[in-house]
């Protein structure tokens, strides 16, 4: 009896193992179900310049409708001529996302141009570069309000109107910077740590209402942002590791890849999207070995990251990248055709 017991128990168990493992497979089925851009709107924060924009062309070039967000208003207009010399019409919208009041204001001019919102792509940065003593408070405060707060300001804004349409996806453009913490960069990291956890987490939660969540994890990648980035502690120091490291092709993708990866993650229904080897090695370190990867990343910053604090002030990468020789220029070569390419 007591046999039959134990074998009735473990079918039992077996089968709930299998309704489980079904179920999952018919989640993950429909979740990797493909969906087309043509003719869905698409808002893209920070699409004026760098991702944002190669993230533009990629969409367009799919046949999505644009409408593009962000500070600068001749920024803009100049990457609306830019997309329109590959015929691709855009839209675009003054807002600066970090200060929650502009949201609403953004939303209902979309709405008005557009009628719905099918993907929101939430895009919109900016990186310091310095050693920790260099950043005060309110440094972190503001990359975590453009970097965390804004995407989820207007995410919870533009999901009332997803619900109604009965689908819609989000896009959150966060960072590798996100999945392991980089010395020298810490308000850019807590703000995408943040990002990534309210990405991955909300997808869960709003699945069952036909929304599709896709946190995007890039690696280092050639937009020219280096030049508009900010530099602090030994500036010039700061931006010839970051301009180097972030031009290689060793280490660093296109522009363009990086938006084709998206843009397939996205219509192929998937929830992560980790661009470049070294990104995806730096997670698997840090997931299997993660006091090794601390160690690393102490000697990084012992022997190859400056070591000064004393300037303060923060200055950008244009106003520094004239005093580099032309082997810099050579090996950031990469970097300043994309800058070109895409409005940095």
């Amino acid at each position: 009896m007591a046999n039959q017991t134990k074998a009735g128990a473990w079918l039992a168990a077996t089968a709930l193992s299998g309704a489980a493992i079904a179920a999952g497979a018919a989640i993950l089925k429909k979740g990797s179900q493909r969906v087309s851009l043509r003719g869905k709107v698409a808002l893209i924060t920070g699409g004026s310049r760098g991702l944002g924009l190669a993230i533009a062309r990629e969409f367009g070039s799919r046949g999505a409708r644009l409408a593009l967000c962000a500070r600068d208003e001749d920024e803009l207009q100049s990457a609306r001529e830019i997309l329109a010399k590959d015929n691709i019409d855009a839209e675009y919208f003054v807002a600066d996302i970090s200060r929650e009041a502009e949201i609403g204001v953004l939303l209902r001019g979309v709405l008005a141009r557009f009628g719905r919102v099918d993907v929101l792509v939430n895009n919109a940065g900016h990186i310091k570069v310095g050693p920790a003593q260099s950043f005060d408070k309110s440094e972190f405060a503001a990359a975590m309000d453009l970097m965390f707060w804004a995407p989820v300001h207007l995410t919870f804004a533009v999901l009332p109107v997803m619900e109604r349409q009965g689908s819609g996806h989000i896009v959150n453009i966060t960072s590798i910077g996100g999945r392991v913490s980089v010395p020298h960069l810490l308000p850019y990291s807590c703000a995408k740590f943040a990002a990534v956890g309210f990405s991955n987490g909300l997808g869960a939660e709003v699945a069952a209402k036909h929304i599709h969540v896709l946190t995007v994890v890039p690696g280092l990648m050639r937009t020219g942002s280096y030049l508009n980035a900010k530099f602090k502690g030994e500036p010039q120091k700061e931006f010839a590791w970051f301009g180097l490291l972030g031009n290689l092709p060793a280490f660093s993708v296109s522009a363009g890849y990086a938006a084709r990866q998206i843009a397939n993650a996205l219509e192929r229904g998937r929830r992560i999207c980790t661009i470049s080897l070294p990104a995806k090695l730096l997670i698997v370190l840090e997931t299997l070995a993660p006091e090794l990867n601390r160690t690393l990343m102490e000697l990084v910053n012992r022997t190859l990251l400056p070591k000064s604090s004393a300037e303060k002030q923060p200055v950008s990468g244009k106003a520094l990248n004239p005093n580099f020789g032309s082997i810099f220029q050579a090996f950031t070569a990469l970097g300043k055709f994309a800058a070109r390419e895409f409005n940095e």
